[in-house]
């Protein structure tokens, strides 16, 4: 699966992932193929350990958690570490895992108390140090670690990470970060930022041991944390890695199994008939799969939502799309869609129409907000608004995507309804591969709507209101678009001291978006999941959780 690199959720670091298929595979389930074979174990595994296979994608590179951003690397940090909170894969809601509490009184000063008794695989104690010592390291420019921009809300980040070109760090800790005792220490933020307890769900904020300052190479060769796994063996970056039950652990996930296989696999065709024949445990249906994974699996295909949000982001640089009756026919094509039959259709009914600007489920969603009728449809509306903008002014309207993913279907189906229903000669607009698309929306080169996947890491709304849309926060749509008082609004629900006001401010946000339309939400996507007759326990998670643990072997 191929992604946007994620970046700054403050002044640098985009928060979101840009999804090159539409069917997002749950964590763990990446893509992969070869069948499970007892071989492929250790030639020491003992008869109790069982490992449960998984599909997914080799790490690229080592497993420290600053240096993390990329799905391979992501399924192994998620299982070998555990956070201060995490994001229960039940309810969704951010609840405490290593820390026995996070509390503020003005949303820029935190204290932090670490649960007693926690420890690391190698036997060393879980201290407030080690998440203190962790974030430093991984803040220092010269260690650069590709994830470190999740750090830049802590105060001191510039200095110990400077932005500009050829600067130098002044500083080796991030000033916002105090030991206060063994197991408590307070981080300050450079502003308040109400939902920076959902933003510490980020596998950044791991800590790490002893052992791995003492040693940093020799740990990058057997790297280990204190979540509910450890590394069985080697990792090997061609077939697989196995990983079996830390027997240190006494976190918040309670495993169901004696650990787990990750087979990495490059055919996602393999993998679902890996999956039907019961030789790979747990895997992805995408494509044509799932038009026969229903019939095929019956109750053992997995589905719910937790995709990502798509939307046709539209270039408000060009001089008529930032027009007002740009604005016009960007409203007609909105109401032109008939966006609930594409998903019974195309993708199989396992979707929904999207209501709003980030995904179905998050706290706060609202499915009423003031301006989101302009999702609609209504075909005589459509033709009504472009009548009123005097027609689309070009000859052809190209609808961009990157041809290496999972597009071709839906983006067709939407062309032949704009064409259908509002005359346009609207067209298909391939680009090779993801990189290539990003490059040419990047550079603003192109003259159309594309494409765009967006998925949150966090539960609140603001991860991808912010990172998606608002020029403080990164504005990775690249529309051009910006507002003042959608700036005003974020600024405002980040600020607020409950959730409850947050939400408000975020979702008053949404109806400048809805006003100004710089992006056409279309669908949430649903996550979708196979697994064999040999398993239970396989669920579809809220955006963060992770739900490999849950996973059980049935026993004959």
């Amino acid at each position: 699966m191929q992604t946007t690199t994620r970046g700054l959720p403050l002044p640098g670091r985009l928060r979101l992932k840009t999804i090159a298929l539409t069917t997002v595979l749950a964590l763990g389930a990446g893509l992969t193929g070869c069948a499970d074979d007892s071989s492929d174990q250790p030639a020491d595994a003992a008869d109790a350990y069982d490992p449960i296979s998984v599909s997914a994608s080799p790490p690229d590179g080592p497993l420290i958690p600053t240096d993390t951003e990329e799905q391979g690397r992501k399924t192994l940090v998620f299982v070998l570490f555990e956070g201060l909170v995490r994001v229960d894969e039940t309810t969704g809601q951010v609840v405490n895992a290593v820390a026995e509490s996070v509390e503020t009184d003005d949303a820029v000063t935190w204290t932090v108390q670490v649960k007693q008794g926690q420890l690391f695989a190698d036997g060393s104690a879980v201290t407030a140090a080690s998440f203190v010592d962790a974030w430093n390291w991984g803040a220092r420019i010269e260690n650069v670690q590709k994830a470190a921009g999740d750090l830049a809300v802590i105060k001191g980040y510039d200095a110990v990470h400077p932005t500009a070109a050829d600067a130098t760090a002044s500083a080796r800790e991030l000033s916002g970060l105090k030991l206060v005792d063994e197991l408590t220490f307070t981080i300050e933020l450079t502003e308040a930022w109400s939902g920076f307890r959902a933003h510490l769900t980020s596998v950044v904020f791991s800590p790490l041991p002893r052992a791995f300052f003492d040693d940093v190479e020799a740990w990058k060769e057997h790297p280990f944390g204190n979540g509910p796994y450890q590394i069985r063996g080697e990792i090997d970056q061609s077939t697989g890695t196995y990983v079996e039950v830390n027997p240190n652990y006494t976190g918040v996930r309670q495993v169901h199994n004696t650990g787990l296989y990750y087979r990495y696999y490059t055919d996602p065709d393999a993998v679902y008939q890996d999956v039907l024949a019961d030789n790979l445990d747990v895997g992805s249906a995408s494509g044509a799969g799932l038009l026969t994974a229903r019939a095929d699996f019956g109750d053992r295909f997995v589905t719910g939502p937790g995709g990502p949000t798509q939307t046709l982001t539209f270039p408000l640089y060009d001089e008529f799309w930032g027009s007002a009756d740009g604005l016009l026919v960007r409203q007609a094509i909105s109401h032109a869609i008939d966006r609930q039959a594409i998903v019974d259709t195309i993708f199989a009914g396992l979707g929904s129409p999207a209501k709003e600007y980030t995904q179905i489920g998050l706290d706060g969603w609202s499915d009423s907000i003031p301006g989101n009728e302009v999702l609609d449809y209504d075909v005589e509306l459509a033709k009504w608004l472009l009548g009123q903008a005097g027609g689309y002014p070009y000859d052809e309207l190209k609808l961009y995507y990157n041809a290496d993913g999972a597009h071709k279907a839906w983006i067709e189906a939407v062309a032949n309804q704009l064409r259908e229903n509002l005359g346009l000669n609207a067209v298909p607009g391939p680009i090779t591969t993801f990189p290539q698309f990003l490059e040419q929306r990047d550079a603003h080169e192109l003259t159309g709507p594309w494409r765009a996947s967006e998925i949150p890491f966090n539960p609140s709304l603001d991860d991808m209101l912010r990172n998606v849309y608002s020029k403080t926060g990164g504005a990775s749509s690249q529309s051009g678009w910006s507002s003042d008082e959608y700036e005003s609004l974020l600024a405002q629900g980040r600020s607020a001291l409950t959730a409850e006001q947050a939400v408000t401010y975020f979702n008053q946000a949404q109806e400048i978006l809805f006003r100004d339309l710089p992006a056409i939400p279309l669908w949430y996507s649903y996550s979708s999941t196979i697994h064999s007759t040999r398993v239970t326990g396989v669920i579809i998670g809220p955006a963060g959780a992770t739900t490999s643990h849950l996973y059980e072997r049935v026993v004959a």
